[in-house]
Parts: C-alpha cells; structure tokens; sequence
C-alpha cells in the first residue's frame, strides 16, 4: 500500500515537473516571436535547381539557361547588357540574391530588376568586376543613372570571381542598394510603381561575360 502511494506520488511530481517545462518553453516561444515580430512577407523564392520554374531558356545572342543549381546568363557581344525576368507582377519588394561571375572576368556588371513594366521601362542595380556599382532606370530602352553621375565604388563589393550577396529595396519612391551587407546607396525616383523583377548582366568592351545567380528571394517588406 504504501509503495503505490509512493510511485504514485512520484507520478505525480514528473507530471508537475514536466509540465512546468512545457509552460516554460510555450513561455519562451511566445517571448521569442513577440520581440522579434514578424518577418516579411516572402512573395517568390527560386534555388533554379528546377529547370522548369520559369526562367528563360535562349541561346540567342548569348546564354541563359539553368546550370547546376544555378541560373546562368551569358552575353556574347560587347556593350550590351541581356536579362531575364521571373514572369510575376509586384509592387514594393526587397530581393537578395547571390551572383558571381566566372571565365575571364574582364570588366563587366551583373544585378537586379525591379518593376519592369516592358522591356524597356524598369529599374536595375549592379555591381561591376572592379567594385563600382550604380542604380539605373531605363526608360525607353536607354539607361540613366539614378541618383549618382556614373559608377561609384566600394570595399563592400567583391572583386573578380567572388561571390557577393546583393539585395535590392524597391519600396515607395525609394530604391537602395545593399552588397555585402553594406548598403551603397539610397536614391528616390517614382516612375514606375509595380513590375516584373529580375536578374541582369552586361558587357563593357570586352564580350564573352558569364554570371551565375543562385538563392533569389523576393520579400513583401514589413
């Protein structure tokens, strides 16, 4: 008899002391999730490890294509730049994105698309093999700097065949630049409002440029 009272007793006091643990951890999530509030609001994400996700397949007038996990855009000729869009419609965004190039990496430039309304209305951001980096808004089917008269360049962005870390803030009239964690720069312009977004490469004097991307995700921002 009394060795019943006492597992039961000893039932009963494992009972308490997990259920106080349970409380206790139910009490840290819930502290954990009220201080760091809700994240944004993720709209698109692609790894390209799908070659059917949407992305253009061409070889015409240079590559794009899926490439091992990654998506590739290739430029063949000089002074161009070639693009390819992910076919969705959003207004205000903020895209990361990891890109690299590779070959020869002569001077060249790779970046973001956001609220492309055409083909020839749309802002883009890049960075170059040398470090410079720049916001531009193409309207008409020319390019125009935003906020800046020409390339501007950094530490923050790497050179050569590295990867960089780019996210991009299309949110109201602002658009901003991140590499790396840093931010370069921040500049207003409202022409367009909602589009396509996208990825970008181009050439400079020097043809045969090659970027991956890998990792693009489009978030609502909070």
């Amino acid at each position: 008899m009394n060795l019943y009272f006492s597992k039961q007793r000893f039932c009963l006091y494992v009972m308490f002391i997990l259920g106080a643990i349970l409380l206790s951890g139910c009490g840290n999530r819930l502290d954990t999730s009220s201080v760091g509030a809700a994240g944004p609001l993720l709209l698109f994400e692609d790894d390209f490890s799908d070659p059917s996700s949407g992305w253009e397949i061409s070889s015409q007038g240079g590559i794009k294509d899926y490439y091992s996990g990654t998506y590739h855009i290739g430029v063949d000729d000089p002074n161009i730049f070639s693009w390819s869009v992910a076919g969705q419609t959003y207004g205000d965004v903020i895209i990361d994105v990891d890109m690299a190039f590779t070959g020869s990496a002569g001077l060249a430039e790779m970046g973001v698309i956001c609220r492309m309304e055409n083909n020839q209305d749309f802002y883009f951001l890049t960075i170059r093999s040398d470090g410079g980096y720049a916001i531009f808004k193409m309207y008409q089917g020319n390019e125009f700097f935003l906020g800046m008269k020409g390339y501007q360049h950094s530490d923050a962005v790497n050179t050569g065949l590295a990867t960089n870390h780019m996210q991009v803030e299309c949110q109201g009239e602002e658009l901003a630049l991140t590499v790396n964690g840093q931010e370069l720069i921040r500049v207003r312009d409202a022409s367009y409002q909602v589009g396509d977004v996208g990825l970008i490469a181009g050439a400079f004097s020097e043809s045969d440029v090659n970027v991956f991307f890998d990792n693009f995700y489009v978030n609502q921002p909070e």
